[in-house]
C-alpha cells in the first residue's frame, strides 16, 4: 500500500523489531507495565465527563485501577482501591458521586484520606494521623484541552513535553469534535501491541477489509513522526469524500480546515486517533489486560451541528448508525487478524519482517524497545 518508488523502499534489521517472545508471558507483561505504562502519561478520558463537582472517571492502566475525580473544580487522581479491605471504590467507568467504598462505606476526601469510617470509634479507633496513613495513593493528572492524562510514577517530562507538537493537534480536535455519538469496549484475545499494529499501516487493508476500508481510502500512506509518536495520512476515496461532503452539508457539521484526508495519529504508547475528511474523530486506546488479552476502548465524535433541528431526526440517526456500524465492522475485522497474529507469535522465534509500508510499526517498535532497554 505504498506508491513511492523503489529507491525509497527499506527494510528494518531484526534488532529494531520487537521479538515475538515479547508479546506474551507474565514476566514481559509486568516489565512492560513498569517501564512503559507506569512512566508514560496515559490518556484516561475526557473532561466532558468531569465538568461537575464529584464527577469521576475510572480507567485501568496495565493492571492499576485509577480514578480521576472533580473536587470543587480541581481534578485529582488516585488509586481506585480502598485502603481498608481493597475493594474498588468507583465501579463504573464514569458518573457522579463522592469516593465511597461500596463494600463497607468508607468515605474519602479530596486528599484521599478516609474521613468517614462507619464504626470507627467502636471497631478501629483510628485518629487523624492513622487515617492519613491510610490515604489513597495519589497519581499525577494533567489535561490538554479536553484530553485527560494520568501518570502513575511522578518522574520525567511533563505532559506538554511528552506530546510535543501533537499537543496542538489535541487542542484543535478538542475544539472541533464535541458530540460523542458512540462508545464501547471490546475484549480482544491478543496482546495490545499486536492489536495496535493493525492500526499503524494500510498494507493489510486489501486482504483484511476487502468490502469495507479498502473502498474508504486510496492506496497512499504518508508518514511523519514526532518523538515517540507518529502520523499516517491516506487520501479518502472519491466516493467517501463525496459522502462526507454531503453529510457535513446536510447535517450542518463543522469540518477541520487542517485535516482533510484520513489522518491517523499514534500518541505513544496506546492512544490512536483517526480523523475522516475533517468531519469524524475516532479515539481508541488499546489497553493491556494481560499478556494475551487487551481491551479496545473506542469513542466516535462529530462536531456540534449548526443545524440543531437535525439532531434526533431520522436522517441524523441514520448517519450515526451508519458511521458506528462501519466502525464496529472494521474493528471486528481487525480483531480477527490481530488474534490470529497473536496465536502465531507464540509459535515462532524470528522477528517479523517489516517493509517500508510498515514504517510506523517500525517506529513504534523502536520507541517500545527504547523504553524497555535495561537501565
Amino acid at each position: 500500500m505504498d506508491d513511492r518508488g523503489p529507491q525509497s523502499r527499506l527494510s528494518f534489521p531484526p534488532d529494531m523489531v520487537i521479538p515475538p517472545q515479547r508479546y506474551s508471558g507474565e514476566a514481559n507483561h509486568a516489565e512492560e507495565a513498569a517501564r512503559v505504562f507506569r512512566r508514560c502519561w496515559m490518556f484516561v478520558g475526557f473532561t466532558d465527563d468531569l465538568r461537575n463537582d464529584n464527577d469521576f472517571i475510572t480507567a485501568d492502566i496495565a493492571g492499576t485501577s485509577v480514578l480521576v475525580q472533580n473536587f470543587d473544580g480541581e481534578l485529582r487522581a488516585y488509586h481506585n482501591v480502598c485502603t481498608h479491605r481493597y475493594s474498588l471504590i468507583h465501579l463504573r467507568p464514569c458518573g457522579n458521586g463522592k469516593p465511597v467504598c461500596p463494600y463497607h462505606g468508607w468515605v474519602f476526601n479530596r486528599d484521599g484520606v478516609p474521613v468517614g469510617i462507619p464504626g470507627n470509634r467502636e471497631h478501629f479507633g483510628l485518629d487523624d494521623a492513622a487515617k492519613k496513613r491510610l490515604a489513597l495513593r495519589r497519581f499525577e493528572v494533567a489535561v490538554r484541552d479536553r484530553f485527560v492524562f494520568v501518570r502513575l510514577e511522578p518522574a520525567g517530562p511533563g505532559l506538554d513535553e511528552q506530546l510535543g507538537a501533537y499537543g496542538a493537534v489535541l487542542d484543535h480536535l478538542s475544539d472541533l469534535f464535541t458530540d460523542r455519538i458512540d462508545e464501547g469496549v471490546l475484549p480482544w484475545n491478543a496482546n495490545w501491541k499486536a492489536a495496535l499494529e493493525s492500526a499503524l499501516e494500510v498494507y493489510h487493508v486489501d486482504a483484511t477489509h476487502p468490502e469495507t476500508f479498502k473502498g474508504y481510502v486510496k492506496k497512499v500512506w504518508i508518514c511523519s513522526y514526532e518523538g515517540e509518536h507518529s502520523r499516517g495520512v491516506s487520501q479518502l476515496s472519491d466516493g467517501s469524500a463525496r459522502w462526507w461532503d454531503g453529510v457535513a452539508q446536510k447535517m450542518g457539521l463543522p469540518r477541520s480546515d487542517r485535516l482533510e484526508s484520513y489522518d491517523h495519529y499514534l500518541i505513544f504508547p496506546n492512544l490512536a486517533i483517526g480523523v475522516s475528511h475533517g468531519a469524524l474523530m475516532s479515539v481508541q486506546t488499546y489497553d493491556p489486560v494481560g499478556p494475551d488479552r487487551c481491551e479496545l476502548h473506542y469513542r466516535l465524535f462529530l462536531g456540534e451541528t449548526s443545524k440543531p433541528q437535525t439532531k434526533g431526526g431520522a436522517a441524523r440517526k441514520a448517519v450515526e448508525a451508519n458511521v458506528a456500524g462501519f466502525n464496529r465492522t472494521i474493528l471486528g475485522e481487525d480483531q480477527r487478524v490481530a488474534e490470529a497474529a497473536h496465536k502465531g507469535l507464540k509459535q515462532v522465534q524470528a522477528p517479523a519482517v517489516l517493509g517500508s509500508c510498515e514504517e510506523r510499526i517500525a517506529a513504534f517498535h523502536r520507541a517500545w524497545l527504547a523504553r524497555m532497554a535495561v537501565e
